[in-house]
């Protein structure tokens, strides 16, 4: 973590990968500070801007185990006919049989004579 600091307050912080050097924009980044004079003299000035660096680093080494998928064959067919076909083939529409009407319905034998089991 890099951060500027400008006159003793935190103008700018940033994350890097390595040493970054961050800072506020002034031409002089290396002068004095521009401060009221005290009653002590210095015998060299603090410079305006300051940049400190936090670096992290691990003691041990990362081991990485590689893994290995075994899928079982009967369940990819099964997930990609459920879920993957669906998405694929959306836009064929299904067609349906527009033109097609259907038959009247056949008389109603009891309605006709009128014979109702009570």
């Amino acid at each position: 973590m890099n951060t500027h600091f400008c006159g003793g307050v935190a103008v700018e912080t940033s994350f890097s990968i390595g040493l970054h050097n961050p800072d506020c924009g002034m031409s002089d980044m290396d002068g004095d500070c521009k401060k009221e004079p005290s009653s002590e003299e210095q015998v060299k000035p603090k410079p305006c801007c300051e940049n400190q660096h936090e670096v992290l680093q691990l003691d041990e080494n990362a081991n990485l185990q590689a893994f290995s998928v075994d899928v079982n064959p009967v369940f990819f067919v099964a997930f990609i006919h459920t879920y993957v076909q669906p998405i694929l083939f959306a836009d064929q529409a299904f067609v349906h049989n527009t033109y097609y009407s259907p038959p009247i319905p056949d008389k109603d034998i009891q309605v006709l004579f009128q014979t109702f089991l009570i």
